[in-house]
């Protein structure tokens, strides 16, 4: 009986196993070079370069890889990652499409396609295009939300597609992504049955503005992505937030189906909680919408 409880005792228990260090340690000398440190299996610890490359040179390198893979290795010291911002905050133009991945990767060799995600990239000198596919999920959102962060700072011209407008306005909101993902799929099944269904949230407290050096803002719509324009009033994100309206020189709302205003009363009720959002009351020239085949109405207040 005493061995029994003195088996079950904590104390009698083995001592816990060393915890493994991973096989190859990143560290940078004091000559600015980096090494990797591999450890020996003695107890004796020893220090053995594998190679050695200046981070200049290492920089040169890192520049040549794929975009994605840049980003994974931003973490790899600091002067990667201070030389991966400034590149990158270089990017002056943005085109952020949802667009069938497949069809969109397979017209243009030039994006970059994400490992598992649905998303893509190109990048040309100082503009960037973006696209997510059109039946997105979830962790697709994450990753796109996540590359529109590393450019966001020294962008000055975006056009985008209504349904990414509205992205960008729920991830500053206090909705969830899945919650609103979810919203999305109850509007595809019920769309028949509740024309007008609206997912409100409380106002945001203050934050950064999202593009603050942005001065021109083109969106793309059609005819039934126009309820997505007029869903951003619910979110409770003033539109300062998106833009800074002291920057701003041009709002363009452009539909591609759409004749003019008196097409569908509708649509033009969702283009008016739009205009509400962006607060065009005093934008004159600055903010106009603009249809189809050339027929353009500038809005001025």
């Amino acid at each position: 009986m005493h061995n029994f409880f003195r088996k079950l005792s904590s104390r009698s228990g083995s001592p816990p196993a060393p915890k493994k260090k991973s096989a190859h340690q990143l560290k940078k000398n004091s000559s600015g070079l980096l090494r990797f440190i591999r450890n020996n299996n003695n107890n004796d610890k020893y220090e053995e370069p594998l190679y050695e490359m200046p981070i200049e040179v290492m920089l040169i390198v890192i520049d040549q890889l794929p975009f994605f893979e840049q980003i994974r290795l931003a973490r790899l010291c600091k002067e990667v990652k201070e030389h991966l911002e400034e590149k990158f905050s270089k990017i002056r133009k943005l085109e952020l499409r949802k667009r069938d991945i497949n069809e969109a990767c397979a017209s243009d060799e030039g994006l970059e396609r994400h490992s598992k995600a649905y998303v893509a990239i190109r990048i040309d000198e100082d503009s960037a295009c973006l696209v997510i596919d059109d039946a997105w999920v979830v962790a697709d959102l994450y990753v796109f939300l996540g590359m529109l962060e590393v450019f966001r700072d020294g962008v000055e011209q975006v056009e985008m597609d209504a349904p990414i407008a509205e992205l960008i306005v729920i991830s500053m909101s206090n909705i969830s992504l899945e919650r609103w993902y979810a919203f999305q799929c109850m509007l595809k099944a019920f769309s028949d049955v509740f024309e007008d269904m609206h997912l409100d949230s409380d106002f945001i407290s203050d934050r950064d503005t999202f593009w603050p050096k942005c001065s021109d803002i083109a969106i793309h719509a059609t005819k039934a992505q126009a309820a997505a324009l007029g869903r951003i009033l619910d979110y409770g994100v003033k539109s300062g937030y998106v833009f800074d309206r002291r920057t701003m020189d041009h709002l363009k709302l452009e539909f591609e189906d759409l004749q003019g205003f008196d097409e569908d009363r509708a649509v033009n009720k969702q283009i008016y909680y739009f205009r509400c959002w962006t607060g065009s009351l005093g934008w004159d020239h600055r903010y106009e919408v603009v249809f189809n085949q050339g027929n353009k109405r500038e809005c001025h207040v």
